[in-house]
């Protein structure tokens, strides 16, 4: 957008009170307050609304998804379609970067150190956020700040250029502790800081748990856009590639696959279209890329001697039992075995924790850490958030868990 388109879409905004886009907003953003500042032609303040809310404002304004969140409660939409909210949360953000960042006010200072173990979305927002309430915060990670979209968003999609705009301003407010964490190192932390944040999202794929899935060739998702992502000008892939898996990652290593030069790039998924749980505009647009998609297919064993050269399927249908998540179990039809010719395979079907040194802390059945309504685990003092406690979630969902973890945080030093 430029000056003039993003007047003209402000102007649509109908103002309305008690914003429904600012409660969809997981980081609750004042929608309607920044737009009414690009209308007055107050762009600055209006990407000081935005980053006041979401600690990675530039981030977000590349790949959250709208269409599930903002645009889709958007009361305009009533009478012709939903106001561009990304766009001009963009369109905002960018126009600050052109001009300058202003400067952050001095935040007054507390008595009191928190730990954030992990620098992901989850953990800068968190750490954003105890900032802003005047604690010491030091951040522990292995790696530079990102996280999953430093490390596996593919770049198309998010530029690293945005995410360091986000990483540089935030760093002002906290110390980075560059450093592995093991379950010495975890226990030094507790005990050193007033309260902890652990947001060390997932890290470790799901197998799928069928032969021949240890052949040269089937590669975990998260290493291949890893890979892909740090040095696609020598990531080599087959020229027929199937993907297991019906999330958004699927997609990203789907049209990642195409990018890197793979003639036939299949998607395989047990249930139907129905059940996916992907956004609509990266759906369609693997499809414009020439991704080919088969629903109600399930993998029963990877083919190949050394290397895979195929990966046999079974159809399925979909029972009338549920599973816990309320989407139908596939059931698998006998007799229907076919192959898929394959010179790669990437099993994209979900992550786990990978950290060994949680200790005690309590998980849900599903695996994750368990937390109250405070984000706070079975461990006093020590606090989660972000995919760690929920499983794959979006990049903003992961900000508002550590932004309403601070919240909770500093309600709880206070209560000291």
């Amino acid at each position: 957008m430029n000056v003039q388109q993003a007047r003209i879409e402000s102007e649509r905004c109908l103002q309305c009170f008690d914003a429904p886009c600012t409660a969809a907003c997981p980081t609750h953003i004042d929608v309607t307050k920044f737009i009414g500042m690009i209308r007055s032609g107050n762009i600055l303040g209006a990407a000081e609304v935005v980053k006041t809310s979401n600690a990675l404002a530039n981030t977000c304004g590349s790949v959250c998804p709208q269409e599930i969140f903002c645009q889709s409660v958007c009361t305009r939409a009533q009478q012709d379609s939903p106001i561009q909210i990304r766009e001009l949360h963009r369109f905002a953000t960018q126009y600050e970067r052109e001009r300058g960042y202003s400067i952050p006010k001095v935040f007054p200072k507390k008595v009191g150190k928190v730990a954030v173990i992990g620098a992901g979305p989850s953990g800068l927002g968190c750490a954003y956020e105890l900032a802003k309430f005047g604690y010491d915060v030091y951040v522990y990670d292995s790696g530079r700040p990102g996280g999953v979209p430093r490390n596996s968003i593919p770049s198309f999609r998010l530029a690293d250029d945005e995410l360091d705009l986000d990483t540089k301003f935030l760093s002002q407010f906290f110390a980075l502790k560059r450093q592995t964490i093991d379950a010495k190192s975890f226990k030094n932390i507790v005990q050193s800081h007033g309260a902890t944040f652990v947001a060390i999202g997932l890290g470790l794929d799901r197998s799928l748990g069928i032969p021949g899935e240890n052949l040269k060739g089937v590669v975990p998702v998260l290493t291949f856009l890893e890979k892909a992502k740090a040095k696609p000008r020598s990531m080599k892939i087959g020229k027929k590639v199937v993907i297991v898996g019906g999330g958004n990652v699927s997609l990203d290593a789907a049209a990642t696959a195409k990018r890197l030069g793979a003639e036939s790039v299949i998607l395989i998924y047990r249930r139907s279209e129905k059940e996916m749980r992907v956004w609509k505009s990266e759906l369609e647009e693997a499809r414009a890329q020439g991704v080919e998609i088969r629903f109600l297919t399930n993998p029963v064993k990877v083919v190949g001697k050394s290397r895979v050269t195929g990966i046999k399927c079974r159809n399925t249908r979909l029972s009338k039992k549920k599973d816990k998540t309320g989407r139908p179990i596939p059931v698998e039809v006998q007799g229907s075995d076919f192959v898929l010719e394959a010179n790669a395979v990437i099993v994209a079907i979900g992550q786990k924790i990978k950290a060994d040194w949680l200790g005690g802390i309590k998980r849900t059945s599903a695996g994750y850490i368990k937390v109250d309504d405070d984000f706070q685990t079975s461990l006093p003092g020590v606090f989660a958030g972000g995919d760690v406690i929920a499983g794959e979630g979006t990049v903003v969902q992961s900000v508002a868990h550590g932004k309403h973890a601070a919240q909770a945080i500093h309600e709880f030093l206070s209560a000291k």
